[in-house]
């Protein structure tokens, strides 16, 4: 009897897991749509280097106003900051290319003369495939050198989100879309 019920358990916590997000195994990349919203053609996929991927929301500001002598503020605004998307790459000719610009000649990356951006939507499957999808972003890449025999050097994507240009497009959409909803 015992065996039974400890595997429907099982299964119940695996079912309530699969709602979670954690960790992200997949990002598709591709042009945002001509219209500023989320891109319908992600047709470039990449598989972040293992426990690369972070989330950052940066810190906001937060203003409060008091009245004199008085301990508690009367009026707070918080005043929110942006979110951050970090991952990391190999670092190899077509991912130089792709992240840092320049050009590859006869086998060679050739890295830009200037600075170079570019901007993207970016869809993250998470480990329990939870979709997170982001119509713009603002992407850079930062080379990172291995320094030990261990490590293998890495390509840091940084993708600043940012308002989409289409008016009721949101910046950053979580979970599958429920069947009937328009």
């Amino acid at each position: 009897g015992f065996n039974r019920y400890s595997n429907n358990i099982n299964l119940s916590i695996y079912t309530k897991m699969a709602k979670y997000i954690l960790g992200v195994k997949l990002v598709k990349h591709g042009e945002p749509a001509a219209d500023g919203g989320m891109s319908d053609a992600l047709s470039k996929q990449l598989l972040p280097y293992k426990e690369s991927v972070e989330f950052q929301d940066e810190d906001g500001e937060v203003v409060k106003h008091f009245l004199q002598g008085a301990r508690y503020p009367f009026l707070t605004i918080y005043s929110a900051a942006g979110t951050t998307f970090k991952f990391a790459v190999p670092m190899d000719n077509e991912n130089l290319k792709e992240w840092m610009g320049g050009e590859i000649v006869s086998g060679q990356w050739k890295a830009p003369r200037g600075n170079y951006q570019t901007t993207r939507s970016l869809e993250l499957m998470t480990e329990f495939d939870i979709p997170i999808q982001i119509p713009a972003a603002t992407c850079y890449g930062v080379r990172k050198f291995a320094n030990k025999t261990t490590d293998i050097s890495l390509i840091e994507i940084s993708a600043i989100i940012e308002l989409p240009a289409k008016a009721d497009e949101a910046p950053m959409t979580i979970g599958v879309k429920e069947a009937g909803e328009g």
